[in-house]
Parts: structure tokens; sequence; C-alpha cells
């Protein structure tokens, strides 16, 4: 029985990463077709829910998670579909708050584990993700709060709170990565703020990370020639 259990949730960050890559690379070519916001958000939740599963059973942060997730996917669908009158800044809100705890999750996992294996490394590449879509929910709450704190031709596009949604995730990818295309500026102390802090946690996340794994790999190999 205990083989079964491990081996149903052996690949549970390798399925979640499937997922949110679909999620990136999908999203845009779906633009072109109509109810884009319905299918997108479709893909999401789907990440959503992997995320969750990702998460080791024992851990304390489970439950919490749970109920985030059925609290955020209601939140979600009921602004879609427009069920009931709610704010996009209470929807963001509470995905943040989702989003935060996942990523708390998976860091305890990454810097728990004794092995480096496949599953370790795609832990590693959701947890970095997963980073910057809360980047993402950090700069479109900071511009609800604060309107005209980014300014920039593909922002002055966005209209929809789905469309600003994924403009701020694809700014906080590339302030990540320090790429910075220049089509996304931010405008006051704040914002620049927020941008420095995820530039910098961007290149200290790749340093720990690969410190991290030749450390274990390191300690793997002097326990195989003992």
């Amino acid at each position: 029985m205990k083989i079964i259990k491990k081996s149903k949730f052996k690949f549970r960050f390798q399925n979640l990463l499937i997922w949110i890559l679909l999620y990136i690379l999908v999203s845009p070519l779906l633009e072109m077709f109509p109810h884009t916001e319905v299918f997108v958000q479709l893909l999401f939740t789907v990440v959503l829910v992997s995320g969750v599963f990702a998460i080791n059973r024992k851990t304390a942060l489970k439950r919490p998670a749970l109920v985030l997730l059925l609290i955020t996917t209601l939140l979600i669908w009921s602004h879609i579909l427009d069920l009931f009158a709610i704010s996009d800044v209470m929807v963001n809100l509470v995905l943040l708050t989702y989003l935060a705890l996942l990523v708390a999750a998976f860091s305890n996992y990454i810097f728990a584990i004794k092995e480096v294996d496949a599953e370790l490394i795609a832990a590693a590449l959701c947890l970095y993700l997963f980073i910057g879509l809360l980047g993402g929910g950090i700069f479109l709450l900071l511009e609800n709060f604060a309107p005209g704190s980014f300014a920039g031709t593909s922002l002055a596009k966005a209209v929809s709170f789905h469309d600003k949604s994924t403009i701020f995730q694809y700014f906080s990818f590339i302030t990540m990565t320090t790429l910075g295309y220049g089509d996304i500026t931010p405008q006051t102390p704040l914002a620049m703020a927020f941008c420095q802090v995820e530039a910098i946690l961007g290149q200290l996340f790749m340093a720990v990370l690969v410190a991290r794994l030749v450390g274990i790999q390191v300690a793997q190999s002097f326990n195989e020639y003992r």
C-alpha cells in the first residue's frame, strides 16, 4: 500500500511544471479565439489545483492551502462569470495569499530534501515560476491601489482585469530575469523598489539554488564512496 501511495505522488512537481509551462506558453495563443478569458482561467485553475497537490501531505500548510484554493477558485470564477459583484482587488488579494503559501511550501520542500532527482529540479523550477506569478500579482495590486505606478505601450492596451493580470505576469518575469525590454516601466519610487527587489531575488534564487543542488550532490557522492 505504501508503494502505491508513493508512486501516486512521485511526479507531482513534474506534473505541475508541465501545467504551468502550458499556461505561460499557450495563454497568449488563445488571444485569437473568442471567450479567451474563460479558456485562460480554466488553464490557470488547473495550475492552482495542481499546486496544492504538489504540497507534501504531512506539512501543516496542506490544509490552509486547500481552503485557500477553494476560496480563490470560487472568487475567480464568480468574477469571470459575473455571478455576483466582487472587486478585482479582492480577487487579487486572495490569489496572492494562495500563491505566497505555495511559494512557502515549495521552499520548505526544496530545502528539506536530501537527494537530487528530477522531482527536486522540477520543484525548483515550479518555485521560480510561482515567484514570478506572485510578483505579477503584487505589481497588479500596486497599480490598483496607486494608478500610474507603471506605464508603457503594452500596459496602455490593457483594459480588463484579465489583460492587466497577463501584462503584469509578463512584466514580472522579465524583471526577474533582468531583461528589461522597456515596454513597461515603473513610474513611482515604490514601484521602482518592488522591481529592484524582484530583480535581486531572481538572481539570488539561481545562485542559492545552484549552491543547494551542488551541495546535495557532493554529499550524495561522499556517502556513496564511504
